[in-house]
């Protein structure tokens, strides 16, 4: 079944992050594609004990990830992974990298234009433990007043947009944080997110951030491009947008 689930995801034209800032670049490397072949020093991080999915997985998110870093001018060498499996970018560079259906896609921006990158790629399914683990009590207000029909993609939606909040701000914390941590509400083009205070003392809880999700098909992709933050404190250039207000509630890396 699975096997014929990822051929027909391999069918669908796989659409990127819209409005991407012009400093920013994605790439996918498709199921339909040849198997790329990993660099010299990234086919060690390959355990020999590996089933084939996650190995081919592996190779197309590293062939994405160096696409996306030609287009930027930073594909300098192997990617290698650090302590929590977290890709290790080229100096000056930043990104994210996620894999699903067959695909690897990444999104990279040079480290000067934003606070931080994250990106994700979920294929629809039925997931029902994620109710248990990912919305907070106002996500699962909203997520409630949707249709049932609705209610099931919404979930994964969420699901993959706290997965790029967590890669995107990874790397600023150094540390790993739950769902919890990250509060999401649906706006017309994915999500708009704020974190809990103390987590990021450049993201306090006033502090919102963008979330891009686009579906095409069975593929729910999210992406995350942070604004940088100036030494002072002040936002001195744009990813995408920081979000409107949202009113404060009581209430993993490579994907």
């Amino acid at each position: 079944m699975t096997a014929l689930k990822n051929r027909a995801a391999a069918a669908v034209d796989l659409a990127p992050p819209p409005d991407l800032p012009t400093f920013a670049a994605f790439a996918v490397s498709r199921p339909s594609e040849p198997l790329p072949v990993v660099e010299s020093g990234e086919e060690d991080l390959l355990s020999s004990s590996m089933v084939p999915a996650r190995r081919e997985a592996f190779s197309r998110g590293r062939a994405a990830a160096h696409a996306a870093l030609r287009a930027i001018h930073f594909d300098r060498g192997p990617i290698l992974s650090g302590s929590g499996r977290e890709p290790l970018w080229p100096d000056g560079a930043t990104g994210a990298i996620s894999h699903a259906a067959g695909f690897g896609v990444a999104l990279v921006a040079p480290a000067e234009d934003t606070d931080g990158v994250g990106v994700d790629l979920e294929e629809l399914r039925n997931v029902p433990e994620l109710w248990d683990h990912v919305p907070r009590p106002e996500e699962r207000s909203w997520l409630g007043n949707l249709e049932a029909t609705e209610r099931e993609a919404a979930m994964l939606a969420l699901f993959s947009a706290k997965e790029s909040v967590f890669k995107a701000f990874f790397p600023r914390i150094g540390s790993y944080f739950g769902f919890e941590r990250a509060s999401l509400a649906p706006t017309a083009s994915g999500f708009v997110g704020r974190l809990a205070d103390g987590l990021d003392r450049d993201y306090p809880s006033h502090r919102t951030f963008a979330i891009t999700s686009v579906r095409s098909g069975d593929l729910v992709l999210t992406a995350v491009i942070l604004p940088k933050t100036a030494a002072s404190g002040e936002v001195s250039r744009s990813g995408y947008r920081d979000g409107p207000a949202l009113p404060t509630s009581e209430s993993e890396l490579e994907g």
